[in-house]
């Protein structure tokens, strides 16, 4: 993924979440930013994924027929 606009963003970790966040990413050859980033969009993707979950979990289900069944 490429970033195309970037804005600064400032928020305050646990020391050791730093600490293992930049071992992981220099052994990895990794950017913290990029890293950070992608957990972030990975995390609200999921959670946003678990909202529409539970908004359809009444919903009717259609059961699939296999061919020649």
């Amino acid at each position: 993924m490429k970033i195309k606009e970037q804005a600064p963003f400032s928020t305050t970790l646990n020391k050791k979440t730093i600490k293992v966040l930049e071992q992981f990413c220099k052994a990895r050859g990794l950017k913290i930013n990029h890293a950070v980033d992608t957990a972030l969009i990975n995390f609200l993707e999921d959670e946003m994924d678990k909202i529409i979950i539970a908004q359809r979990q009444d919903e009717e289900v259609i059961k699939w027929k296999k061919n020649g069944s």
